[in-house]
C-alpha cells in the first residue's frame, strides 16, 4: 500500500519520466443561440492548449475565413511547431473545430500561456 501511495505521489509531481503536462483552456460559453452571441460579442476563436512532453494539443474554435489553415499553418511554423496530425471539422454554414498535434523543434520557446495568446492574436 505504501508503494502505490509513493508512485501515485511520484506521477502527480511528474517525477516519473521527466513528464510534465501544462494546460490552458480559454473558452466562452452562452444560453442564448450561438451564432447571435458570437458575432455580437465577437469572442471567437476559442482557443484550447495543452502540453506534454514535447507535443502540443491545439484545439480551435472559429468562424470560417477564406484562407484560415494556411495562416494558422504559417503562424505554427513561425513559433517553431511542426505539424504532427491535424484536422478540419465544419460546425454548422459558418464556423470550423480545428485540432492540432504539433512537434516542439529545439527552437520553440513559448509556454503554453504564450501559444494561446499568440494564436488568438494571429485570428
Amino acid at each position: 500500500m505504501r508503494q502505490l501511495q509513493q508512485r501515485i505521489a511520484m506521477l502527480e509531481k511528474g517525477i516519473n519520466n521527466n513528464l510534465s503536462m501544462k494546460s490552458l483552456i480559454i473558452t466562452k460559453s452562452c444560453e442564448t443561440n450561438l451564432c447571435t452571441y458570437y458575432r455580437a460579442n465577437e469572442v471567437l476563436p476559442e482557443v484550447e492548449a495543452r502540453g506534454l512532453e514535447k507535443e502540443i494539443l491545439i484545439r480551435i474554435y472559429c468562424e470560417k475565413r477564406k484562407g484560415i489553415m494556411i495562416k494558422l499553418l504559417a503562424l505554427l511554423k513561425q513559433v517553431h511547431l511542426s505539424i504532427a496530425y491535424s484536422t478540419v471539422l465544419p460546425f454548422g454554414n459558418s464556423f470550423l473545430n480545428i485540432i492540432i498535434i504539433a512537434q516542439m523543434s529545439e527552437k520553440y520557446k513559448l509556454s503554453v500561456k504564450d501559444l494561446v495568446m499568440t494564436l488568438k492574436q494571429g485570428f
